[in-house]
């Protein structure tokens, strides 16, 4: 292995990198596959194998590292006065390590039981039919404004137990919580994502407090019953940590789902038969989406932090190192998928990705994503022939080093003649 120290520092911040990383983090898996970065005391871990070593070993690194950026001084003193009108952050499930990370996993693996799972399933699926079948026939849209952003966060709603006139501010809310993960946000930009947050907070703190006195069938009434009882030797969980759990379950499906969606779509612009075949077969649509989610990767990147000195890939890492796994290059590396940068849902073993992660930190909503992925495809066949992607302009993604994804999809959809009723 070659040492990093003869390839350039690597700034995952640039234009370049941002919008065409894939030529480098080859270049990084056969070369250093632990390489230092431009942020001080920031390594970047590009292969699979060694990103498994590190997601699977807590202990050695951990996930209590903050993935988000800080506002800039000219703005610190009014983000830190609207940040006291609500709770303080309080780490749950992504900023955690055992044992703390163990009792709420428990707690939301209570709620996301198979039963509880089987009844999202029909809400999600007449979500998906509902937006499917609003596509317009031959004229040029936005696809992700159209279908991908609206489907996880109907969906999310439904399963929330949200009212439908909520959706516009679950789609503000989701905004806000990813606007400063892995990315720099424009200083005039600050103050109204914090507003945006404070409003979640006290919103779902009214909602949870609504289901203690009142419970429904849904996820905020499941997990409160969850909260109020979470195991021996727990103390119940509290109003400010149920906030903070509910917005990671919210964020992390919404985001996910619909840059997976995006991707899929632009994925089948060259493959349009696989609509003929998923009509054909509704099977087909998991090995589609499979694949999508390793090509797509939209949860690009991890962060952990080294708790005490150790070699990872035989480079030395200083103790309080960050890590930033790349889970976008280590499902493209070539030693376990062949031809890793080409889309082929038939290759196997198309799950050996780890897009979702991998430990004890693996992404608890994978099920829920996958199945709106799942119902999204299939509910598109129904409806399409084929749908083209515009490319009059260059697409582009977000400038984002965690969340990956396009930030725009024009689209011209062939509709297939419904039968008259």
């Amino acid at each position: 292995m070659s040492p990093s120290t003869e390839l350039p520092e690597l700034d995952p911040f640039v234009e370049d990198f941002q919008q065409f990383p894939f030529a480098t983090l080859a270049l990084l898996r056969e070369r250093a596959p632990v390489h230092a970065m431009a942020e001080p005391g920031w390594y970047i871990v590009t292969t699979i194998e060694l990103a498994r070593e590190v997601l699977t070993d807590p202990t050695r690194f951990s996930n209590q590292v903050s993935r988000r950026t800080s506002p800039p001084a000219e703005v610190a003193d009014e983000v830190a006065a609207i940040r006291s009108e609500g709770f303080g952050y309080v780490p749950t499930l992504l900023l955690n390590d055992p044992p703390a990370h163990t009792c709420y996993r428990r707690m939301v693996q209570r709620a996301l039981t198979p039963r509880a799972l089987a009844w999202m399933e029909p809400l999600i699926a007449d979500v998906a039919e509902e937006l499917a079948s609003a596509l317009p026939d031959g004229t040029t849209i936005g696809f992700i404004e159209a279908f991908a952003r609206p489907l996880p966060v109907w969906a999310i709603s439904r399963v929330l137990g949200l009212p439908d006139d909520r959706r516009a501010d679950v789609r503000r809310w989701t905004d806000a919580a990813t606007a400063t993960i892995g990315a720099q946000l424009a200083p005039e930009r600050w103050a109204q994502v914090e507003r945006d947050l404070l409003d979640y907070q006290l919103t779902i703190a009214a909602e949870l407090e609504q289901r203690r006195q009142e419970p429904r069938d849904d996820l905020l009434s499941m997990l409160v019953a969850a909260a109020a009882d979470p195991g021996p030797g727990q103390e119940p969980i509290g109003i400010a940590e149920l906030v903070c759990l509910t917005r990671e379950l919210m964020v992390a499906g919404n985001e996910s789902t619909l840059r997976l969606l995006a991707d899929i779509v632009l994925q089948l612009d060259s493959r349009p038969r696989e609509w003929d075949l998923v009509r054909a077969d509704e099977a087909r649509a998991h090995k589609i989406v499979e694949e999508a989610v390793r090509m797509a990767s939209p949860s690009a990147a991890v962060f952990r932090r080294v708790a005490g000195d150790t070699t990872l890939g035989g480079v030395p890492l200083p103790a309080g190192s960050t890590l930033v796994v790349s889970l976008l290059s280590a499902n493209r590396d070539e030693s376990v998928f062949s031809d890793g940068d080409r889309f082929d849902p038939d290759r196997p073993p198309v799950q050996r990705h780890i897009a979702f992660g991998q430990g004890i930190h693996a992404c608890i909503g994978n099920i829920l994503a996958r199945m709106e992925a799942r119902h999204a495809v299939r509910a598109l066949a129904g409806h399409v022939n084929r749908i083209d992607v515009i490319r009059d302009e260059p697409l582009r993604y977000l400038p984002s080093l965690i969340v990956r994804g396009l930030v725009e999809l024009p689209v011209q959809v062939r509709r297939r003649p419904q039968p008259r009723r």
